[in-house]
């Protein structure tokens, strides 16, 4: 998954993007929208490369409403070029499961544990 967005040119920026595990707030409907409140002013971009069947096998989606997804994560980006970001990390707080794995080191992570097999 790679994140596209155009991050303020700050310093703020800068070292937050030094960070790993990011705040940032995931809104999924067609589109997977990622924003980032730490930023200044405030930054969202549009995620590509991402297969919705594979992200619900890690994240629950929730129900109604305008998104699929609506939730806190915790994100860590690597600069691949301008304005892209590859995901190495992240996750997403469901509030039935708490914080669920959807990437680990660039590749998803393994599907979480939501339903009852009986």
């Amino acid at each position: 998954m790679k994140l596209n967005i155009d991050f303020p040119n700050n310093m703020i920026t800068d070292e937050l993007l030094m960070q790993e595990r990011i705040p940032c707030f995931c809104k999924i409907s067609t589109d997977f929208e990622i924003s980032f409140s730490d930023t200044v002013p405030e930054s969202s971009g549009l995620v590509s490369a991402w297969d919705r069947r594979e992200l619900e096998l890690r994240a629950i989606a929730g129900a109604g409403g305008r998104y699929t997804h609506f939730a806190n994560g915790l994100i860590t980006l690597r600069k691949v070029g301008e304005g892209v970001y590859k995901i190495l990390d992240l996750e997403m707080f469901c509030t039935g499961y708490g914080w669920c794995a959807v990437l680990r080191g660039g590749e998803y992570a393994p599907p979480g544990d939501f339903w009852d097999e009986e």
